[in-house]
Parts: structure tokens; C-alpha cells; sequence
């Protein structure tokens, strides 16, 4: 039988090549195509190899972003993550922090909108980048600089609209942020504090970011308001009073400053002293100023805004007004009052040495009389609090020192209210007296325990030397005084006129002999004692030149009588003389002081000078309300 072959048919080579190129045709190989972001992210997360190199090139990449010239490259790379917020978690910590460091200058305009929307998105969603963009984002509320390490000039980096641009989205960011995660508040005030500039850095940099801060008090909820004020006050006060020590520093050979203040020569010397200096120090000084300026009339505009206050030429608060952004618990204007009240409490007090932070309570209790009455009754309640700590005994002592700055220097504080205070201080010092340093000869006077006594006393004394002209003119008034008994408190074992400001005390004792109140000029010590406690004297004296519009009007001049000015010209005099040179240098005292209100004064009486020395008594702490002279 013949096989078959119909079933194994014979092949050709032909044919068989022909049959190979069908099968190629019929069965292509698909292209390979390059991962997405998202792919990347994911396999990443799963362990695939391949995709961790991609991950780890990416994020090299990343490092060099700024550097690379076109935008096409950007936006691609941009374009792969921006969508891809939600696959992200922990473990791309290094991808997300590269994405954070980018400078938003260098970002395409085309993906910008889409960046911040990606920044919200990856707060809001992963809990453990909130604070990683937070801090980011508050970093860029601080304005972009470069200094010139040889002569100390600062010049901006962006422009002032691209500044600007960014500082609207970090507002944006951090706002929007806030309101889908309230929980997240303290986290925005830790990287508020982690974001301050240096104290190296410029100070145009500080002036800028607090401006923003106090734009986030537009939007960040109520239980972080008084702290992002503290973060703000803290840092005024540590410059104020490292800028006094400096103008300190500066004075050291200059002339006296007495019981005065012209506030026009003061603002004069600053400038003319600082704008022709090429020294790097001083013009770091002159910066320093123009920064304490800046933020101070930043801080009023925010107030006056707050109260619906009208605008006011020569200031700029475009800032101000052009800022949309608003949050769901925006402090009403009592609050914010009462929140500045607990930041004068909290930080003011205990801070030594500041010289112009302080003058923003005087402008705010210049407001509202119910601002004025509360401010004094809250400083008396500070003063007179029992202590539970060396720093309660600080905050005591801070606060008479501003209530004896209010009632002496502010205009607003009429008479009555300051001889209503005056007597109150009396009768304190007074029962004071009668518990402890009364029929008792083991009274040790001077002592710590006595801080508070000793600062509610040197309140009295600078209080009544400021307002004694108009204590005098109605005759119930002086016999009032009469009646109360100085010499109990000045004669008792606790020795008040020792342990104050010696300005202070023969001010006070030219002026009650003067009246025939009380003779004490025998008890004030020729040689300097140390004072059991921390005296400073607010509102003493204002150089800024575009908050002064602001300040120099509330502010009273110290003015005595005619009649006592030839005694309170030796007497002060005498006392700054003697802290360098032989006290018994004699003076002149036709030659009069530039302390009395221009009504007071025969035309060309303020070209004259008086010659006390060469010593300068311009320490703060012992020079209350006082002014220059020319020796």
C-alpha cells in the first residue's frame, strides 16, 4: 500500500521563506514606551528595580533644575509629578523635599498654577510632608537678597511684582491649607518660628517677613493669633534693644540728656549722623532703623485698618489693601486690642532696654478712652500681683515702669485720670510702708524683696515731676498734696529716693521744695547705688522718621514751671556732672535748659545751650524723657 504525503505536504525553500515573513507580519513587536511619573512613583513603592534608578536620576535631576536654561525640559519633568500628588507617601520624602526646594522664580509660568495646587494637594493628603511645605512655603514670605560682602549693600533678587506673586502664593498655600486641616495650626506657628531671618541677615529681610506675618492675621484661626504676634514682638524687641545698645555705644562722648524732649532734633541727628556714613557698621545701624521704622508703621497701618481708621498720606498701604485673602475668624477690633494686651504681658514687660517697639501701646491706648482705661488698670493689676517667680517680679516691675510712662508722657491722659492714679500709687506706697518698713529697726533697705516698692515709687516721683504744673494751678489740688505727707514714704527705712533713677530723684526733690511739700535733697546718695530692680523708662525718646507722624503728637514734653527752672537747672545738672568730673564744677544756670513748652519760652531761647560737662549721663535706664545738649 502507498502512503499518503497529503498530510506532510513537502516544503520548498521558497516557500518556507515565504511562510517565515507572514508570521513577522502577523505577530509585530509592540514599541517600548517610557514610564510616567505616576508609574515610576508606583513600581517604586512595590520594590521594582528599574523603577528605583529612575527614582533615584529623578530626583539628581532635581538638584541641577535651576541650572538648566530651557523651559521645555522643566515642564516635562514638572508635568510627570504634578498629577501625582495622591500616589506619593513617606517613603518619597526625598522626591517631595527636591520639589520643595526648587526657587519658584526658576518654575515655567505655564505649570505655576499647577505647582501650588500640587504643594495644597500633598499638605493636605500626606500628613508627613504638612510640615515639610509649610516651612517651605513660609520661607518664601521672606524677601529674596544678595549682598555685596565687600561694601554691605542689599539689592533685591526678584523684581517687585514677582515678589510679590510669590508672596500671594505662599498666602494662598498656607490659607488654603489651613482651612482643610485647622488641626494643622501649631504647625504653621512652629515653622513660622523655624523661618525668622538670622540676626546676620539683612535687616530688609526681617522688615519684609514681618509684613507677611502680619498679613497671616488675616487668615490664621484665632488660637494662634497672640503667638504669631509673640514670634513678631520678640524679635522687634531683641533689635530694639540691640540698636539701642549700639546708639549707646555711639554717644559715649556726647553731651547729657536731661528732663526733655525735642523730637525734631532727635530725628534730625539720627539721620544726618547715619546717611553720610560709608562705614558698614553704621550703615548696618541706619538699616536697622529704617526696619524698626518699617515695621512699626506696618503694625499701626495694621491697626488703623482694623478700626476703620481713614488712610494717611506718606504712608504706603497698598500692601495692606491689596491682600484678598481672608480667613474664616478675622479678629474684631476689640480682640486684636486684647490680644496686644496679653503680648505686653508676656513679652514687652520683661524686656529691657527697648526704645521704640513700645511707643505702638501709646498709639493704640490713643484710640479709644476704654483702650486708655483698661491699659492702666491692666498695668496696676500686673504691678501689684503677688510674685511666684524671680520673672513675676520682672513683669511687676516692667509694669510700672509703663504705667509711670502713660500717665507722664501721653497727652491723651488728662489731668484728673493722672492725680486719680497719683493718689492710688500713694496709698499703696503709703500701706507698704506701715507693713514693712514702719517701727522697725531691722529694716534692710535696698533689697530684691523690695523691687516692686522701689519701681512703684520711682513711678510716683517721674509721674508727679511730668504733671506737677498742672497739679498746681487749682489750689485744692496742692492742698490735697499737702495733706497726704510725703515725708512719711520719702523718710521711711525703706529709703525710696536712694534706690531710683537719680534724674528721677532730684526732680522730684528740686520740685517738692519747690512747693514746700517735703525736703529730701539730703537723702539722695552723691555716689551710684544699685537699684534692687529693673528700671526702664518707655516712651523716652522717638528717631523713626515716618512713624513719628504717628507718635510725636501723643507724647508730652516735660515742662515744669518757669519759676523752678533755674533750680531744676543746677540740680540736674549738678547730677550729670558729677557722674565723671568733680562735683563741685559750677554752671551757669542763666543759661537755660530746652525743657519748657514753646508758649514758656522768649523767642531764640532754644539756640541757647547749657554747658554740663563732658560727661554723658545717656544711659537709658537712668535718663528718663531726656534729650542731647551741646557742651
Amino acid at each position: 500500500m502507498k502512503r499518503s504525503t497529503a498530510s506532510a505536504p513537502h516544503l520548498s525553500p521558497k516557500h518556507e521563506s515565504e511562510s517565515d515573513v507572514k508570521k513577522v507580519k502577523l505577530e509585530p513587536t509592540p514599541p517600548s514606551q517610557a514610564p510616567t511619573g505616576r508609574e515610576i512613583i508606583q513600581n517604586y513603592l512595590k520594590g521594582d528595580v528599574t523603577a528605583a534608578v529612575l527614582y533615584r536620576k529623578i530626583c539628581n535631576a532635581l538638584e541641577t533644575f535651576e541650572q538648566w536654561e530651557s523651559e521645555t525640559p522643566k515642564i516635562q519633568l514638572l508635568e510627570q509629578f504634578l498629577n501625582a500628588a495622591d500616589a506619593m507617601d513617606a517613603r518619597t520624602d526625598l522626591l517631595v523635599k527636591r520639589l520643595l526646594s526648587i526657587r519658584w522664580d526658576k518654575i515655567p509660568s505655564s505649570v505655576f498654577d499647577r505647582f501650588r495646587t500640587f504643594l495644597c494637594e500633598v499638605a493636605i493628603r500626606h500628613l508627613a510632608f504638612t510640615e515639610d511645605v509649610y516651612f517651605a512655603v513660609i520661607q518664601r514670605l521672606i524677601p529674596q537678597v544678595s549682598v555685596n560682602e565687600e561694601t554691605g549693600v542689599v539689592t533685591f533678587i526678584l523684581t517687585e511684582e514677582q515678589q510679590n506673586e510669590h508672596y500671594e502664593m505662599a498666602h494662598y498655600i498656607v490659607s488654603s491649607v489651613l482651612r482643610c486641616f485647622p488641626l494643622s495650626a501649631k504647625t504653621v506657628l512652629k515653622c513660622v518660628k523655624r523661618a525668622m531671618p538670622h540676626i546676620v541677615e539683612p535687616p530688609v529681610t526681617v522688615a519684609g517677613y514681618m509684613r507677611n506675618l502680619i498679613l497671616m492675621q488675616k487668615y490664621i484661626p484665632s488660637s494662634i493669633a497672640k503667638e504669631v504676634w509673640e514670634v513678631v514682638f520678640e524679635r522687634l524687641a531683641r533689635d530694639d534693644a540691640h540698636n539701642w545698645r549700639c546708639e549707646q555705644n555711639e554717644e559715649e562722648n556726647k553731651s547729657p540728656r536731661l528732663f526733655a524732649l525735642n523730637d525734631d532734633i532727635l530725628i534730625e541727628e539720627v539721620i544726618e549722623s547715619t546717611n553720610n556714613s560709608e562705614d558698614a557698621e553704621q550703615r548696618k545701624g541706619e538699616q536697622t532703623l529704617q526696619y524698626l521704622d518699617s515695621v512699626c508703621t506696618d503694625i499701626i497701618s495694621f491697626i488703623r485698618e482694623s478700626e476703620g481708621e481713614n488712610e494717611v498720606e506718606n504712608v504706603d498701604e497698598k500692601w495692606l489693601k491689596s491682600f484678598k485673602i481672608t480667613g474664616d475668624n478675622v479678629q474684631a477690633p476689640e480682640k486684636l486690642f486684647g490680644t496686644f494686651m496679653a503680648v505686653l504681658e508676656s513679652t514687652m514687660l520683661n524686656a529691657t532696654h527697648v526704645q521704640y517697639i513700645s511707643f505702638i501701646w501709646l498709639y493704640f491706648g490713643s484710640l479709644k478712652t476704654e483702650y486708655e482705661q483698661t491699659i492702666l488698670e491692666q498695668l496696676w493689676q500686673i504691678t501689684i500681683r503677688m510674685p511666684r517667680a524671680p520673672a513675676d517680679a520682672r513683669r511687676s516691675q516692667g509694669a510700672a515702669a509703663y504705667l509711670a510712662a502713660f500717665l507722664a508722657r501721653a497727652k491723651y491722659v488728662k489731668k484728673d485720670t493722672a492725680f486719680t492714679w497719683l493718689e492710688e500709687l500713694f496709698n499703696w506706697l503709703r500701706r507698704y510702708v506701715d507693713q514693712f518698713g514702719s517701727g522697725s529697726s531691722q529694716i534692710l533697705p535696698g533689697l530684691q524683696r523690695h523691687g516692686t516698692f522701689y519701681s512703684i515709687s520711682q513711678t510716683f516721683f517721674l509721674v508727679f515731676a511730668f504733671r506737677y504744673k498742672e497739679f498746681v494751678k487749682d489750689q485744692d489740688t496742692v492742698e490735697t498734696l499737702r495733706r497726704w505727707g510725703f515725708g512719711r514714704i520719702i523718710h521711711s527705712p525703706l529709703e525710696p529716693l536712694k534706690f531710683v533713677s537719680k534724674p528721677v530723684a532730684r526732680c522730684f526733690s528740686a520740685i517738692t521744695r519747690s512747693l514746700q511739700l517735703v525736703y529730701c535733697n539730703h537723702v539722695i546718695p552723691t555716689e551710684e547705688v544699685q537699684r534692687p530692680f529693673d528700671d526702664m523708662f518707655p516712651f523716652d525718646g522717638f528717631h523713626l522718621r515716618v512713624s513719628a507722624q504717628f507718635m510725636t503728637p501723643l507724647m508730652r514734653k516735660f515742662s515744669p514751671l518757669a519759676e523752678d527752672l533755674s533750680t531744676l537747672t543746677k540740680a540736674l545738672c549738678w547730677n550729670s556732672a558729677a557722674a565723671a568730673q568733680d562735683k563741685s564744677e559750677k554752671t551757669d544756670s542763666s543759661e537755660g535748659l530746652d525743657f519748657l513748652d514753646e508758649d514758656e519760652i522768649v523767642t531764640g531761647f532754644r539756640e541757647r545751650t547749657f554747658s554740663c560737662g563732658q560727661s554723658s549721663l545717656n544711659i537709658y535706664s537712668a535718663t528718663p524723657g531726656l534729650k542731647s545738649f551741646n557742651v
